[in-house]
């Protein structure tokens, strides 16, 4: 390798210990911040909470010797960018501060107030602290540990913490392409998983994209007494023989070409999918049946509800609902359409198949509009990064950790496409993060850092080694 590139030598066991070490020794520390940025009410609608969080993140890295921008942009509130500089490998962190993701059950039902981070036998209780602010601090305390011990870090962490205005962050392409050369990096580790309910680390390779459509129907000039019904079309009639154009009657879609670039799973990719695990009884409890669609096992379960492009009819709308008996014909009518499609599908070829297939069956009239979209993305389970990742997890777990080469969740990692990702946590199934009472345990925060630090201290080794090989 020639001089006048940057080196990199192999973290050696002692200075790994060391900084083993320098958490344990700042663990308090490390948990009292945490429970500070739990402190702020970061909901999407909460404009000087959002600001104010992404305030203290960025002070946050600056505190460790890093440095960070607060950057306003568009369709978004604020994101943070910032560098924690060392060893010439580039580990970029994703992470989001925001936390309102899903239905979130009854604050009342909270054994501590939602945004206090009390700490509780060991866990730390807020609204967030499991997706996504366990994450975004255990990746800067990763960092700022190769410091308390005195050491520079094997690697140059770089981070993009964002801070969603909507579900489907329509600013992320763009913010990214704008500060490409900030966010270079050799591999990411993706905002968020978690070990399962046998301490074994789930490693996320995949998110699902989005297509969500609004469906418009409009039949006559205005809504007219149904009196008329013999002589006009009704708009929800018509929308809904629309949407059994798309959807049969137990769920499917039905739109041909619908899963064109869906890729054909790999023996290797299949066995390792039908080895994740799936609480049937869990979901049948929450959903309250006996049963899936398709009678599916746990086996089965885990596969189809990862692997398997979905479109959903959100949500219908027209007529008069008011509880009175009303005499109308609906003149309009709406849907939405949420379509999740998996890794080699494209929002543009799905949009296209829906559109034709309308047309098809004679729904030409229907004004489809798109409201949201991402690309769908996955990395390949055998690259080095992911086993990189995997031997940093069975170091500091001591069990086997579980590679999930597809995921159900919908995401943006397809601005990253090209570059390795896993997702990686500090939470655990049960962490409540969609209910009240969202937690992680201390302990696992405690590893969840000592991970991050194995997998810097993996990459520096990696690239010693490569320049070795070099010269």
């Amino acid at each position: 390798m020639p001089s006048t590139e940057p080196t990199s030598t192999p973290v050696s066991s002692a200075d790994l210990e060391a900084v083993y070490a320098a958490v344990d020794a700042h663990l308090d520390e490390f948990v009292v911040e945490l429970q500070e940025l739990c402190r702020f009410v970061s909901k999407r609608e909460e404009v000087e909470q959002m600001q104010a969080t992404a305030d203290f993140i960025a002070g946050s890295l600056e505190r460790w010797g890093g440095t960070s921008q607060v950057v306003p942009w568009e369709k978004s509130h604020p994101y943070v960018i910032g560098e924690v500089a060392g060893g010439p490998a580039r580990l970029l962190h994703f992470t989001h501060y925001d936390v309102a993701v899903e239905p979130t059950g009854d604050d009342s039902e909270w054994i501590v107030p939602p945004y206090s981070g009390e700490v509780v036998d060991g866990r730390v209780y807020a609204r967030g602290v499991a997706d996504d602010k366990g994450a975004i601090m255990s990746r800067i305390h990763a960092a700022a540990a190769w410091k308390l011990a005195g050491l520079e870090p094997p690697v140059t962490s770089r981070y993009i913490v964002e801070g969603k205005q909507w579900l489907h962050s329509p600013g992320l392409a763009s913010f990214v392409a704008a500060h490409r050369e900030q966010l270079d990096a050799d591999a990411a580790l993706w905002e968020n998983s978690w070990l399962d309910n046998d301490g074994r680390l789930l490693l996320k390779l995949s998110e699902k994209g989005v297509l969500y459509l609004r469906l418009s129907v409009r039949t006559i000039s205005r809504d007219l007494t149904s009196q008329n019904t013999a002589l006009l079309h009704s708009a929800t009639t018509r929308l809904i023989g629309a949407l059994a154009a798309l959807q049969d009657d137990d769920g499917d879609c039905r739109v041909p070409g619908f899963d064109e670039g869906v890729e054909e799973m790999s023996p290797r990719v299949q066995e390792l999918v039908e080895a994740l695990p799936f609480d049937v009884d869990f979901l049948h409890r929450r959903a309250g049946v006996d049963s899936f669609r398709h009678g599916e096992d746990a086996q089965a379960a885990a596969a189809a509800i990862r692997v398997r492009p979905t479109l959903t009819i959100a949500g219908i709308e027209g007529g008069d609902m008011t509880d009175d008996v009303t005499l109308g014909i609906p003149a309009t009518a709406t849907a939405k359409i949420e379509i999740r499609m998996v890794a080699g599908q494209q929002p543009e070829t799905v949009l296209a198949a829906v559109e034709k297939h309308l047309v098809a069956e004679g729904f030409g009239d229907v004004v489809v509009e798109v409201m949201a979209q991402s690309i769908p993305n996955r990395t390949d389970p055998d690259h080095p990064f992911v086993g990189l990742v995997a031997d940093a997890a069975r170091e500091v777990y001591g069990t086997e950790p579980l590679i999930e080469p597809y995921t159900q969740w919908i995401g943006n990692q397809g601005v990253l496409a090209g570059l390795p990702i896993v997702g990686v946590g500090v939470s655990r199934a049960d962490s409540g993060v969609d209910g009240p009472n969202e937690n992680i345990r201390i302990d696992d925060y405690r590893n969840g850092i000592r991970h991050v630090i194995a997998v810097m201290a993996a990459m520096s080794a990696e690239v010693a080694s490569e320049g070795a090989g070099q010269q």
